[in-house]
């Protein structure tokens, strides 16, 4: 392979030899004739860098832009710390005097009552004997009635121990049946009660009574028949 392309190549650089100012004229016009183009030589060596430029100067402040649209709010932030106290302020100046205060005295009208013996007699008002709060004497013991001493609202109850018979009891006021309580006795001993608020007008009087013969109201030393009653307004 090598003596075939050795000739080839010792051709080929005869032909480039001839350049136009060393060509051969054989031509009838005298024109020269061209070579083949020779082979592209290698590329050269890189250059030196040449020394870095001068930096720039910097340029003039541009002008304001157009303010921003106001963001969203954040968050709200921990309590700050309590600061110290003010000074005290001036005192002011005295207020207006109170009116004067009233020369009545309100007293509270109550009674507690108990019967002192069982089986009381019946179509009369009950005498409730034994006292627990009567110092107004507003509960006359001595007829079994209680007498309003001012006009007003008043809250009455009774409670009653039943033994060996029924009860039927009224409450009346200035001689009217305000209630009715009625009790069936069973065995050993039972209690019944009742309350009721009436209106009264100055010595109004309110009292329990028997309804015909069912009278087994009871009191002992551990039972207790009771009667009672304050003034509310």
């Amino acid at each position: 392979m090598r003596q075939v392309m050795f000739p080839f190549a010792v051709l080929v650089l005869v032909a480039i030899y001839c350049d136009v100012g060393n060509c051969e004229i054989t031509t009838k016009h005298n024109e020269c004739n061209i070579g083949v183009p020779g082979i592209p030589g290698t590329h050269g060596l890189h250059g030196k860098h040449g020394p870095p430029g001068t930096d720039g100067k910097d340029g003039e402040p541009g002008p304001k832009g157009e303010p921003g649209t106001p963001g969203i709010q954040g968050p709200q932030g921990p309590p700050g710390k309590a600061g110290p106290s003010g000074s005290s302020g001036l005192r002011g100046p005295p207020g207006i005097p109170g009116l004067p205060a009233s020369s009545v005295t309100t007293k509270t009208y109550a009674f507690h009552v108990g019967l002192s013996s069982s089986y009381p007699s019946t179509r009369s008002p009950i005498k409730f004997q034994k006292v627990f709060y009567n110092e107004q004497s507003i509960y006359k013991t001595e007829n079994g009635k209680f007498v309003a001493p001012a006009e007003g609202l008043y809250f009455f109850t009774y409670h009653i121990t039943v033994h060996n018979k029924n009860v039927h009891i009224a409450l009346k006021h200035n001689g009217k049946i305000v209630q009715h309580m009625y009790q069936v006795f069973a065995t050993n001993t039972n209690q019944a009660s009742g309350a009721s608020i009436i209106a009264m007008k100055q010595n109004g009087e309110v009292w329990l009574e028997v309804v015909g013969r069912n009278n087994g109201l009871y009191t002992d030393s551990d039972d207790d028949s009771i009667f009672s009653g304050f003034q509310i307004s």
